[in-house]
């Protein structure tokens, strides 16, 4: 999704069962998608990405209901270990 809001009415009218959200988006941001989808009936684990996971936001993303917050670094090197390794390389 290109932003919070579209995401948002996605997750309305579809069940997941985990979302992953960036912290910085255009329009509705990180913090009010995992607000808005924790309140949500049948709530999906949110794990939330961000340039600057640090220990404050890793904290707030839990006090606020998410299951995580990852940095973007992390993530991405994960991604690329992960292809190199199914690439036989």
């Amino acid at each position: 999704m290109e932003d919070g809001r579209k995401a948002i009415e996605l997750a309305r009218k579809e069940r997941f069962d985990f979302v992953v959200t960036d912290l910085a988006m255009p329009g509705v941001d990180g913090w009010r998608v995992l607000e808005t989808l924790v309140r949500m009936q049948a709530p999906p684990g949110v794990i939330v990405i961000t340039a600057q996971a640090d220990d404050q936001r890793r904290k707030a993303v839990k006090e606020k209901g998410g299951l995580a917050c990852v940095d973007k670094s992390c993530l991405i090197e994960g991604v690329k270990s992960s292809l190199r390794a199914a690439s036989g390389q």
